[in-house]
């Protein structure tokens, strides 16, 4: 949907709310609304509440994606941000307002998010132009590059408890002669102190086998007999098996905070359009 659509549609919800003939149906338009912004993406709410308040200030677009840039740091969530426009009073008049002030400076609303001359999102990078692929993958003990499958471990610790295994640290490691920490135990833990702990062994298996029917089988076991919980073992899943999910992964915060994906699933779950997204801009999430 085309950025003028969608302001198109609040400015008449929000005219249909100011115009209501009671307090009951002014609610009801105003609901309709939200559900309206909900799915939108964070940088499309930013910018409406960005909107909003060039029309209630008035001034130049001058200073837009300066308070663009102010509206995502201080609301932080597009939650906190829709919130505002509500208590603001005539939301559909600052909007016309806003409007108004973009068409005498010349600016086209579509442009706003993706060739605006200031805007953070400007000349986003696309993700066709992108070949995802699994791994590398990053040590979970020593933060470092495992490069290849063949330098990689599946590590975990198990344990006997009513008469079950119980595993804890799942993750993901390098083996020990690719280890760059230098360690007797490379990237592993010390056995002797985990023993101590509480009585958990280690386990490992190389990674190579785990990028492999038998490895996935592998681990959807560890769900059904109860060694370790389903969430814990889909993120190891997505890391292994995913492509381009390893490499996007410490950028999923960034990209979202920056509008180039949105929430569409659960916590660090993402389709691959939205991975290729994120790689695509990885040397922008970086500045």
């Amino acid at each position: 949907m085309q950025y003028s659509n969608i302001v198109q549609r609040v400015l008449e919800l929000a005219r249909q709310a100011s115009e209501a003939p009671d307090s009951a149906t002014r609610q009801l338009i105003e609901q309709d609304l939200r559900v309206f912004l909900k799915p939108l993406k964070a940088a499309e709410i930013y910018m409406l509440a960005t909107l909003m308040y060039l029309g209630l200030e008035g001034g130049s677009v001058a200073g837009l994606m300066d308070r663009y840039q102010q509206m995502s740091d201080t609301f932080g969530t597009p939650e906190r941000a829709i919130n505002q426009m509500f208590t603001k009073r005539g939301l559909h008049k600052h909007l016309r307002n806003s409007l108004e002030i973009l068409a005498n400076a010349g600016v086209e609303v579509d442009t706003l998010l993706t060739t605006h001359i200031d805007s953070p999102l400007a000349l986003l990078n696309s993700s066709d132009d992108v070949e995802l692929s699994l791994g590398p993958w990053c040590c979970d003990q020593c933060g470092q590059v495992i490069s290849k499958p063949e330098h990689g471990l599946l590590q975990w610790l198990t344990r006997s408890k009513d008469g079950h295994s119980a595993g804890r640290d799942l993750r993901i490691v390098h083996v020990n002669h690719a280890s760059p920490l230098g360690l007797p135990d490379g990237c592993g833990p010390d056995q002797s102190k985990e023993f101590a702990r509480d009585g958990s062994a280690l386990s490992d298996v190389p990674l190579h086998w785990m990028l492999e029917p038998d490895g996935l089988v592998r681990l959807l076991a560890f769900v059904e007999e109860g060694e370790f919980p389903a969430n814990e073992v889909n993120r190891i899943i997505m890391r292994l098996l995913v492509p381009g999910y390893e490499t996007a992964r410490p950028y999923f915060q960034k990209a979202i905070d920056a509008g180039i994906v949105d929430v569409e699933l659960p916590n660090d779950y993402f389709f691959q359009s939205q991975l290729g997204d994120i790689v695509a801009n990885i040397s922008k999430l970086e500045k």
